[in-house]
């Protein structure tokens, strides 16, 4: 059994079998013990996945008991610093200050006190050291506990079963998604990539990320031919290379990866010269050195591309210097002088000699000279990017010809780019608004309003967030409408959840749900009174100093609070000590408890979880951060100190891959309405003081204005006059909150773009 594939299907709430068994009327003893340890962590079967794994052997059975437990995590160390750390253990940073002279007094062992096996002496009188299971002061764990909290949570998940049917048609919709994949899905798509052959059905692939992927997979095998196909232009030969060599989807270039590499290395214990020193590595770790095969299959590719050279030579142009550095180090020059590369020749002479024209230099000439019908003409060219400059370009030239030219091309352009700029209008053309930004590395920044947004007035401002609503309704209503239909169908359920879960475009999420697969901005409701984070980190790792802080951010109308190694207590925050060395390869753990009931008294609105790199670099590979909640009290381990029961976890996420960022805000809690919205805001700072609040607002407004997918199944039923039906039994297509959990297949049937000869038939 495939242990991969299930991990795939657990993502989506599943279980892959690939041989469905038949259904038996009766199930077997240690089929319900291993429900029994399925309900444990959280999860029940359905009737038909109940039945197929009764027929499925011991060992397979534990297959699935292991994949499950692997993702929850249940065999990692969640042992706590603090003993009871629901109880205050009274340390004040009096304490702090008093065993550092201690330990920097040379005849300290005259004082009445400890020596820890960390070395460090802890004068009697201050730390209660019988509460503790490490040092207090340099914050190393002395114990480990591979002991978890089972069966405290009354919801469960349930699992559906997926066969290869489900499985195939999963992963079709995450190779045809219009919008690009999250890290859960691109982690699901690397498994599928490399257990199955790629569709032969699958004729185009949309999203660049997803076909570097593809490209990779191939190559890999050594199908440079069928790689070949999905590369375009020489921009998708360069993406490819990049995210080979850096594993990153994004084009970065490297004097960003370095700039970001020495803010990650700031940190109070580290000098300039340990920073230059780590920038100097990732510098090296960045240089290019191919051997000879790598280098004839990109020359082979470049000579193989059915594009004019003028405009693959426009395709190069923004990132010149790397194809500099491309082409010297691939010795594509030397390949250019051989028979059969004369396409290449041409190419890379051009390049040098910059010989060529490009398209946007036209376009920033005519608008420097407003020049408007010239100007329109070339944005007209290219819809998608008219789209991106769509809100610019009517400041500058002002709305109304702009629009009127916009909407000649509105049918060409993509519908997540009209949904994107739907969302955003108000944000924009808004002049007491701060807008989001966030560049390729993640990090969100809050920049101010355009400045030209002066030279029109308030009814102006309002009445272009109106034209932009307008043409996304008038777009979508005609997308909609030439969707091709299933005859006889004319009822329609939604479910009523989806109408608090944003469509999901322009959220590049970098964390993995191995348990789930919310889409940015979903709600989930508080169970009980309490709410406890928890943060896991330092899997396969060896024993280091490795500190990784979990905090929260108490917001009220008067004050801002925090919760955090440097403050474990506040008024209805709790936090279970600071550790900042993990023990060798099972990590270690933090939480903080939040208690509802005491956040209301002291008038709390919002409160924001985080997680953060105190150490040099970013955030910790396999750091797993989430919250638990549950309608009874959750209990912690007195000895040692753990607080983690997979059935009472709501959300997790996972890091997995090379994360750019010291910081991540992971949810935000509505102390008033006992709900928490899932975020993904990477920022900068090595303490949660580095929040800015601004940007949290910003960040929640925007998520607020984003068409729900509740929004764009009503608009999809209006344009195809389906009746919405109450109960899904009632309805001929019913989309519930399940069918939601499937991001691709969503995005799949409201935002993939229809063929011209459809929409103008």
């Amino acid at each position: 059994m495939n242990e991969e594939l299930l991990k795939v299907s657990l993502r989506q709430r599943a279980i892959y079998l690939s041989q469905a068994a038949s259904h038996h009327h009766t199930v077997s003893y240690r089929t319900l013990a291993l429900v029994a340890e399925w309900r444990k962590l959280g999860f029940v079967p359905s009737e038909p996945l109940l039945h197929a794994v009764d027929a499925l052997d011991d060992e397979e059975q534990q297959a699935i008991v292991h994949a499950m437990n692997e993702v929850m995590g249940t065999d990692l160390n969640w042992a706590s610093l603090v003993k009871e750390w629901l109880i205050p253990t009274g340390q004040t940073p009096w304490d702090h200050f008093i065993t550092s002279m201690a330990n920097l007094t040379p005849n300290h062992l005259s004082l009445k006190g400890i020596t820890l096996p960390c070395g460090h002496f802890i004068p009697e009188g201050t730390f209660p050291l019988e509460r503790y299971n490490g040092c207090p002061f340099c914050g190393t764990p002395f114990i480990t506990a591979h002991d978890v909290n089972y069966g405290q949570g009354t919801s469960v998940k349930l699992l559906n079963l997926w066969g290869d049917t489900e499985m195939q048609a999963y992963y079709a919709d995450l190779l045809q998604s219009p919008v690009p994949l999250d890290a859960t899905q691109r982690a699901s798509l690397a498994t599928l990539l490399s257990t199955f052959d790629l569709p032969t059905d699958i004729s185009d692939i949309a999203m660049k990320e997803t076909r570097l992927m593809v490209i990779d997979a191939l190559a890999n095998n050594g199908h440079d031919d069928e790689a070949m196909k999905w590369l375009n232009s020489p921009a998708d030969v360069l993406r490819y290379l990049w995210y080979r060599h850096t594993g990153q989807v994004l084009l970065i270039k490297p004097a960003t990866l370095l700039h970001t590499e020495r803010k990650n290395h700031r940190h109070e214990c580290t000098t300039e010269a340990d920073r230059e020193a780590a920038v100097e590595a990732k510098r090296q770790e960045l240089k290019l050195k191919y051997p000879r095969p790598w280098c004839r299959r990109v020359a082979r590719w470049l000579n193989a591309i059915d594009m004019p050279i003028n405009s693959q030579l426009e395709a190069m142009h923004p990132q010149r210097g790397m194809w500099v550095r491309f082409i010297r180090a691939l010795r594509l020059a030397e390949y250019a002088h051989k028979p059969g590369y004369e396409h290449l020749a041409a190419l890379i002479d051009t390049f040098y000699k910059q010989q060529y024209t490009v398209w946007q230099g036209h376009v920033d000439t005519c608008r420097r000279q407003h020049r408007l019908t010239e100007t329109l003409a070339l944005l007209q060219q290219r819809p998608g990017l008219f789209a991106r400059c769509l809100f610019s370009t009517m400041l500058h030239f002002g709305p109304d010809e702009v629009v009127d030219a916009f909407r000649q091309i509105l049918d060409q352009v993509p519908p997540r780019l009209l949904l994107s700029l739907s969302a955003q209008a108000e944000t924009y053309f808004n002049p007491e608004m701060m807008r989001l930004a966030r560049p390729l590395t993640g990090i969100m920044k809050t920049i101010g309003p355009h400045p030209l947004l002066q030279n029109y007035s308030a009814e102006q401002h309002e009445a272009m967030q109106q034209a932009v609503r307008s043409l996304f309704i008038e777009a979508m209503q005609h997308h909609f409408e030439a969707m091709p239909t299933t005859e006889g169908h004319t009822t329609i359920y939604i479910d009523p959840q989806l109408f608090n879960i944003p469509m999901a475009v322009g959220d590049r999420n970098n964390t993995v749900q191995d348990t789930s697969a919310a889409l940015q901005g979903t709600r989930f409701p508080v169970k009980g009174d309490h709410v406890r984070l928890f943060l896991q980190w330092g899997k396969g790792l060896p024993a280091q100093h490795l500190d990784m802080d979990l905090s929260c951010h108490i917001l009220t109308d008067t004050e801002v609070d925090v919760c955090a190694y440097f403050n474990l207590q506040t008024p209805g925050a709790q936090h279970s000590g600071d550790i900042q060395r993990i023990p060798d390869m099972v990590g270690t753990a933090e939480y903080v408890e939040l208690s509802l009931s005491e956040l209301q008294k002291r008038g709390a609105r919002r409160v924001v979880f985080t997680s953060n790199a105190y150490t040099k670099g970013g955030l910790s590979p396999n750091l797993m951060v989430g919250w638990m909640s549950a309608d009874k009290p959750m209990t912690v381990n007195n000895e040692t100190g753990v607080a983690y029961d997979p059935s009472t976890v709501d959300h997790m996420v996972r890091i997995t891959e090379a994360n750019l960022s010291k910081g991540l805000i992971f949810g935000v809690l509505d102390v008033t309405k006992k709900e928490i919205t899932w975020l993904e805001i990477p920022f900068d700072g090595q303490t949660v003081l580095s929040i800015n609040p601004q940007t949290i607002e910003a960040y929640l407004h925007r998520l607020q204005q984003k068409p729900s997918i509740g929004q764009m199944l009503t608009l999809m039923a209006q344009a195809q006059h389906l009746t919405i039906v109450d109960l899904p039994d009632q309805a001929d297509d019913a989309y519930t909150l399940l069918w939601a959990e499937n991001t691709a297949q969503v995005a799949r049937l409201l935002l993939t773009p229809l063929p011209a000869s459809v929409l103008h038939a």
